[in-house]
């Protein structure tokens, strides 16, 4: 019996980041918007005048070295402000409306980790596709018919790129609290964002 439960003790006491292991992140957080002021040039990249918004995510992530995980990303992004405002360029007043927009992202990624890091610090690098539907945005100059701008009031599908870091807060072996920082920018360059995500991780 003695020799038993040292057996286990010794099984247990094993390091986890010395094992391939899997685990699961639900996370929560904000979306800051790092598009160019398209007040700026009146272009066809308005996402701008949405402003930041929440995000909702879940992903998948399999450690196979101390320094080394890959992984899948998937999330919600909710902008429900409704933008409206008017700007005077060139002698020409503009004026604009919008609806709410939302987008989901999905990537794939690797993480490179500092090992033995008391704070789990990581690069993450990914790539992805998001689908993503700007709001209807209505502009009128100088009181002409309201247009729909181009681009706005559909849903579009736009591959993007995506660099982070992040730290992860060891709760018990096999959960943790993790926290992380990055840039997001289609390569078209019309969505531009930062988002600020604590998660819940589930090892196993």
């Amino acid at each position: 019996m003695k020799k038993t439960l040292t057996i286990i003790m010794l099984l247990t006491s094993i390091p986890l980041a010395a094992q391939a292991q899997w685990s699961a992140n639900l996370n929560l957080g904000w979306v800051g918007n790092a598009s160019p002021d398209w007040t700026q040039d009146f272009g066809d990249r308005p996402f701008s005048l949405w402003g930041g918004g929440l995000q909702y995510g879940i992903s998948f992530e399999r450690r196979s070295r101390d320094w080394l995980a890959w992984g899948m990303a998937a999330s919600y992004q909710s902008f429900k402000s409704e933008p409206s405002g008017s700007a005077v360029d060139d002698g020409r007043t503009i004026a604009w409306s919008g609806q709410g927009s939302w987008q989901v992202p999905v990537a794939l990624y690797v993480r490179l980790i500092r090992p033995r890091a008391i704070m789990g610090t990581n690069l993450k690098l990914g790539l992805g596709s998001m689908a993503s539907y700007l709001g209807r945005l209505e502009v009128s100059e100088d009181g002409a018919p309201v247009k729909v701008l181009a681009g706005t009031g559909e849903t579009a599908y736009r591959p993007f790129g995506q660099i982070g870091a992040g730290i992860r807060l060891p709760v018990t072996a096999r959960f943790g609290i993790t926290v992380d920082y990055g840039y997001l920018s289609t390569f078209d360059r019309t969505v531009a964002e930062m988002p600020l995500v604590v998660g819940l991780e589930i090892d196993w």
